[in-house]
């Protein structure tokens, strides 16, 4: 496990696709949480079987079933570890694939390719690079406040920050950047300010990264984001699933040492991220402070 996410996610088990982790599972349960339901992630999915015990049935689907036959069990639908995260009592199979699946509401980062067709509504259909088995399609009314008189102007080669809509099947993917599901609480800014959560990417540098690097990076926690945000750089990132890291700074030395830090936090115990950011920032100001001389 990285360093980043060590002292938070909790590593049960190597499991491959079809292993029944159901006892897994409920052996790291902890006594106070026994009522409480575990929350299935990534990597996971449940089955129903008829067996003579009840007792996993009431724990993931919360239901009374003492009178059914019914059995819910947990199998695992890929290979990789099994871990837990105990804050929020999730577990999920961690793994770090090299090809992106796209899944509904994914928060990708894509390249913008062309125009395709027009939408029926007064609005352009443009084809995504997003990284995947296929392109995307992204409407240039599928932004806040987006109307027919009022839409982003979008030419190929920019880079978009968005959410994935819809996966219908053996369709391609649409795409939107307005607010999803689940980005509950997030305020709603019009694309005009761009101060909205998706849109249009300006600046910075993007680069490919592990996939694996790529969730850990967006846990709210993570060790080595949280190592440079306390180092006074001004920057931002943005981070796609679909394995796309994005940098912008004031200058380009941080950005190459933002991009560095993060890539070497792979392979690094937490007080390692800690002594290398320091030792990073140093370096680089050390740098600057000398060219500004």
């Amino acid at each position: 496990m990285t360093a980043a996410t060590q002292h938070q996610l909790r590593a049960i088990s190597v499991v491959m696709p079809g292993d029944d982790v159901t006892d897994q599972i409920h052996q790291q349960r902890q006594p106070s949480n026994n009522k409480k339901r575990p929350k299935l992630g990534m990597g996971l999915r449940t089955t129903t079987t008829t067996t003579t015990t009840t007792k996993y049935l009431d724990q993931f689907s919360g239901g009374n079933h003492d009178d059914d036959d019914t059995n819910v069990r947990v199998i695992a639908t890929c290979a990789g570890r099994l871990v837990q995260h105990p804050n929020n009592h999730t577990f999920f199979v961690k793994q770090n694939i090299h090809k992106y699946r796209p899944l509904l509401e994914d928060r990708v980062i894509g390249i913008l390719e062309e125009r395709v067709a027009s939408d029926g509504s007064g609005g352009d259909i443009y084809r995504v690079n997003i990284g995947g088995p296929h392109p995307a399609l992204l409407s240039n009314l599928s932004f806040e406040g987006a109307t027919k008189r009022n839409k982003p102007n979008l030419s190929p080669g920019l880079l978009l920050y968005a959410r994935i809509e819809s996966t219908p099947r053996g369709l391609d993917i649409n795409l939107s950047c307005t607010l999803g599901p689940h980005d509950g609480g997030v305020p709603r800014k019009d694309w005009m300010t761009n101060e909205g959560t998706y849109g249009i990417l300006t600046g910075g540098t993007c680069r490919k990264i592990p996939l694996g690097l790529a969730r850990e990076l967006l846990y709210p926690d993570n060790l080595v984001l949280q190592e440079l945000g306390r180092k006074n750089i001004p920057f931002e990132v943005c981070i796609g699933v679909n394995g796309m890291l994005w940098v912008h700074s004031s200058r380009p030395e941080y950005t190459i040492l933002i991009q560095n830090a993060i890539l070497n936090s792979q392979v690094l115990t937490e007080d390692q991220v800690r002594g290398m950011v320091k030792s990073l920032v140093e370096t680089v100001q050390k740098s600057i402070r000398e060219e500004e001389d």
